[in-house]
């Protein structure tokens, strides 16, 4: 099997091509590439959607911006907790400390999800799902 590395697939791709990516990576529109590189916006969408090399090489940038962002993001969830924290202890306003448990019940799952207890009340369905579970078990061991 043939292995193509980073950049045998950038060569691949002409300079406007290249130019292209990065501006597309930098969230311009297909008209504002295409304006900047000097080719119609049909040719970038042409690009975007049917020219393997170049989606190869858009996706990888994008995931390098995105990874390179998400990992921004973990930095900063300390010192948001911290101001969410501060904003909860607030007692002079309290549409602030309501916004900051909102967000604080959103973050953990919690804020809209159905926390009603659910489950049989009756001994006797839970020993018949139990023994059905059992059933189930050893009929995927056995097969």
């Amino acid at each position: 099997m043939d292995h193509v590395t980073k950049a045998d697939r950038s060569r691949q791709l002409s300079i406007e091509q290249l130019n292209a990516i990065d501006m597309l990576v930098q969230g311009k529109s297909d008209r504002e590439v295409a304006e900047a590189v000097g080719v119609a916006r049909q040719t970038v969408t042409e690009w975007r959607n049917r020219n393997p090399a170049f989606m190869a090489e858009l996706n990888r940038r994008r995931q390098e911006v995105w990874g390179a962002q998400a990992e921004r993001l973990r930095h900063l969830v300390a010192r948001a907790v911290d101001v969410l924290e501060q904003d909860l202890e607030q007692t002079d306003d309290p549409k602030l400390r309501q916004s900051a448990a909102v967000h604080i019940l959103r973050c953990v799952g919690l804020y809209g999800a159905n926390l009603e207890p659910t489950g049989p009340t009756d001994p006797e369905d839970i020993e018949r799902r139990e023994a059905e579970d059992r059933l189930i078990r050893d009929i995927l061991r056995v097969g």
